[in-house]
C-alpha cells in the first residue's frame, strides 16, 4: 500500500526544517508528499523547492482556505490515480505545524492493512512547543506529553471536541477503538473512502473556507457507514496556534475565545451552524435541542454583540443556505446508518 500525504501551507515557513526532516525519517518507503501552499507572503515556496524540490509543489495566488486547498489536494490525487489503485493508497491529511514520529506513517498503514473494516485511522496528536529563532531552528523545541487530539468526541449538542485535548498523557487513551471521527489535524483515509465521502465533487465543505469542516466530514463519514479507529502507536507532535482543552469551564472558554483571531472565531461560529444544518435529523433534534439551543444560541448571541467579525459574517449567512441544503441532500443520500446508531457516540 502506497500514502499520499496532503499538506496545505500558508506563511508557515519557521515549521518547515522540522516537519521535512520528520516527513524524511519515516520509515515507510511507499510514501508520496503533495504541498499546496495556499497564497503565503514569507519565503515559505521557495524554502519548498531548495529542500525539498521533487514535491508536487502548487501555490494559489491568494489564501483560499483549508477546505478549498485540501479539495485542490483531493482532486489533483484522485485525478492522478486509476480507478482500479484506489484500494492500493491511502491519504494522509496533515497540518504543516507538526513533527512525525519516525514509525507514525508505517503504523498507520499497517492498522489499515489489518483491520479489513477500517476506513480512517486516526494517531494520538501531542502538543508541541517552542519559539522561532532564525531560519533553520526552533529554540528549545518541546516534545510534550500533553494530549492535543485523540480524534473527534460529541457532544450532547451536537458539538464536536478534541478528544483528551489538554490532559497530561498517562495511557488513559491506549486502547485502540473506533471514535466518532477523526480530527482536521492528522488523519488517514483509504483513498476509496475519500472517493466515496466526496459531495458536490468536493471532500471538505469549501464554503466553510476553514473551521470545523473536520466535523462535517466526521459526521458525513460516520452516517456512511465509515469507520474511523484510533491508533495510539502512532504518535506525531502539533504546534496549534490556540491551546484549548476538551473540558472547559464557561469561563476558560469565553477567555481562549477572546484569544482566537477574530475571523476565525467568526468562522467557528457559523460553520458550527451549517455542519448541524447539513447532519442534523429531526429525531436528533428532538432530543438534543435543549442543549443546541443553549450552546448555539449563546455564542452567536455573544458574537453578534461584542464581536464585529461575527457580526458580519452571521449577517452574510443566508447566502449559503442553497448551497448548504443541497449538500445536506446529496450527503443524507450516502446515510447508511440509522440516527439511533450515530447517537451512540454522543457523549452521556
Amino acid at each position: 500500500m502506497k500514502t499520499a500525504i496532503h499538506i496545505l501551507t500558508w506563511n508557515d515557513r519557521r515549521y518547515l526544517p522540522e516537519l521535512l526532516a520528520s516527513l524524511a525519517a519515516q520509515d515507510f518507503p511507499g510514501l508520496v508528499v503533495r504541498i499546496l501552499d495556499n497564497g503565503s507572503t514569507d519565503d515559505t515556496v521557495q524554502y519548498l523547492q531548495e529542500h525539498l524540490p521533487q514535491v508536487v509543489v502548487a501555490r494559489n495566488v491568494r489564501n483560499l482556505g483549508f477546505a478549498p486547498g485540501h479539495n485542490q489536494l483531493v482532486r489533483y490525487t484522485l485525478e492522478h490515480l486509476p480507478p482500479d489503485q484506489l484500494d492500493d493508497w491511502t491519504i494522509l491529511f496533515m497540518n504543516s505545524d507538526m513533527m512525525l514520529d519516525p514509525k507514525c506513517v508505517s503504523t498507520l498503514v499497517a492498522a489499515l492493512n489489518a483491520d479489513a473494516h477500517a476506513d480512517i485511522v486516526q494517531p494520538k496528536i501531542y502538543r508541541a512547543f517552542g519559539e522561532h529563532i532564525g531560519d533553520e531552528t526552533m529554540e528549545e523545541t518541546v516534545r510534550s506529553d500533553i494530549l492535543d487530539s485523540t480524534g473527534l468526541r460529541v457532544t450532547k449538542g451536537w458539538r464536536m471536541v478534541e478528544r483528551g485535548a489538554g490532559e497530561i498523557d498517562h495511557g488513559q487513551f491506549d486502547a485502540l477503538r473506533d471514535i466518532f471521527g477523526p480530527s482536521g489535524a492528522c488523519a488517514m483515509f483509504r483513498a476509496s473512502t475519500v472517493r466515496d465521502l466526496l459531495v458536490q465533487g468536493e471532500l471538505y465543505d469549501g464554503d466553510f473556507f476553514a473551521y470545523r469542516e473536520d466535523c462535517d466530514l466526521a459526521w458525513r463519514a460516520r452516517g456512511a457507514g465509515k469507520r474511523t479507529a484510533f491508533i495510539p502507536a502512532a504518535k506525531l507532535w502539533h504546534y496549534r496556534g490556540l491551546y484549548g482543552a476538551e473540558k472547559q469551564t464557561l469561563w476558560q472558554r469565553l477567555t481562549n475565545r477572546k484569544r482566537q483571531r477574530p475571523q476565525f472565531a467568526a468562522l467557528g461560529t457559523r460553520n458550527q451552524f451549517f455542519v448541524l444544518l447539513q447532519n442534523l435529523t429531526w429525531s436528533d433534534l428532538l432530543l438534543a435541542w435543549p442543549w443546541i439551543l443553549f450552546n448555539e444560541s449563546g455564542r452567536v448571541l455573544y458574537g453578534l454583540l461584542f464581536e464585529p467579525a461575527t457580526r458580519k459574517v452571521l449577517l452574510a449567512a443566508p447566502k449559503m443556505l442553497r448551497s448548504a441544503w443541497r449538500r445536506r441532500q446529496e450527503g443524507m443520500a450516502l446515510r447508511q446508518e440509522t440516527p439511533a446508531k450515530l447517537r451512540e457516540y454522543v457523549a452521556r
